[in-house]
């Protein structure tokens, strides 16, 4: 799990100009689960992320070299909901690529907009500067085709979205971003904000967990213990998690069953990037509606679409750490305990980066490894899963 950035106040809008046509279409590039994109800021080619649960923001590096005014400062909420006080600045213009060439649509133009100044330990990873979040796009219809990986752009609203059955208005209190109401079971709903910067298919809010909960709507796979994931303001601290199963999920009609999902403190549920891979998303910010357009008009049962570790890791100062234990391992290992072996060889520290971008190809190719770890305790050999 890596950064969100949640709309707590007021969303910018921004004069849009267009020239000869009012639509773009781009490509993008999936490193680390991130969907990076080529756009112009300042007349200078940058890769982004492309996050609709996010706000547009730029590097420390990249002010400095634009050495735009700042207007202002903002307090932001990341997916771990810590709070950050951040600068807000003022570019001149935001243009997006378009063609496989990778040349710059002159067709649609941002002007003076603006966006928040903050650094991420995954930016230099995967070689981006920011993020363009859902506020950029408020005068805008986004299309998203992640089997083309493809971002069409349009200027203006689409009407003929709003005969359609499917689509799902946004709460009254959006913001400007995609949250929507979706069903859990056949009755119940929830609200749900679309987050193509979430690693995740699914991610419970602590809240609507509590009450799926209480209703008997989803079923308690594990509890563990373990750190958050990164946010943009740092990494979630060390506290109880929890992995469920949800039996029905319904977007619009269309219906997946099965699915997992961690429960945290995001400011809202999330639904991922993952989620791109069963369907075409369309998002109206004019007139404020979703639409979910499955691949495939069965419906999609996810048991088997991803299976995890009962004892997760992550790199730090070049050691391998405890970040998650689960179940019976609970007092067995603890977080931050350091990974030596796997399957009694020892394994060569690897940068941050590669890990989060490659990760370690014994964990990808098997479901039982023996872990020799060192503990307060002592050395141990720790049997673990992934299931």
């Amino acid at each position: 799990m890596m950064k969100y950035i949640y709309f707590s106040l007021i969303c910018w809008f921004f004069a849009l100009t267009t020239k000869a046509q009012d639509a773009v279409v781009f490509p993008y590039q999936v490193i680390a689960n991130k969907m990076v994109i080529q756009i112009k800021l300042n007349g200078k080619l940058v890769p982004m992320i492309f996050d609709t649960g996010g706000r547009n923001s730029i590097s420390t590096a990249l002010k400095t070299e634009f050495n735009a005014p700042v207007v202002g400062s903002i307090g932001i909420l990341d997916a771990n909901s810590n709070k950050k006080q951040i600068e807000v600045l003022q570019l001149e213009t935001v243009g997006f690529s378009g063609g496989n060439a990778g040349t710059v649509a002159s067709n649609i133009l941002f002007k003076n907009p603006r966006f928040l100044v903050l650094d991420s330990e995954i930016f230099p990873c995967i070689g981006v500067q920011g993020y363009i979040g859902s506020d950029l796009l408020q005068d805008c219809t986004v299309d998203i085709d992640d089997q083309k990986k493809e971002i069409r752009i349009t200027k203006g609203g689409r009407s003929s979205l709003m005969s359609d059955r499917q689509v799902l208005p946004f709460v009254d209190d959006a913001k400007g971003i995609p949250i929507v109401s979706v069903n859990v079971g056949k009755y119940d709903e929830i609200r749900m904000m679309f987050d193509t910067g979430s690693d995740a298919f699914l991610s419970l809010k602590n809240d609507a967990y509590e009450r799926l909960k209480t209703d008997g709507l989803v079923q308690v796979l594990r509890e563990g213990e373990g750190g958050g994931s990164i946010g943009v303001n740092g990494r979630g601290g060390a506290g109880k998690q929890i992995m469920v199963q949800v039996p029905e999920l319904l977007i619009g009609s269309f219906m997946f069953t099965n699915a997992r999902a961690k429960v945290g403190n995001p400011p809202e549920t999330l639904l991922g990037y993952q989620s791109l891979k069963y369907g075409k998303v369309t998002i109206d910010y004019v007139n404020k509606l979703f639409l979910f357009s499955p691949f495939s008009s069965e419906k999609v049962d996810l048991i088997d679409a991803k299976h995890n570790w009962n004892l997760e890791i992550y790199v730090h100062d070049g050691q391998y750490l405890v970040a998650t234990v689960w179940g019976k391992l609970i007092g067995q290992v603890a977080v931050g305990d350091v990974l030596t072996h796997i399957n009694g060889k020892a394994i060569k520290a690897i940068p941050f980066c590669e890990s989060l971008t490659s990760g370690l190809p014994i964990l990808k190719e098997n479901t039982k490894l023996v872990f020799t770890l060192k503990t307060h305790s002592g050395v141990k050999n720790i049997t673990v899963l992934k299931d």
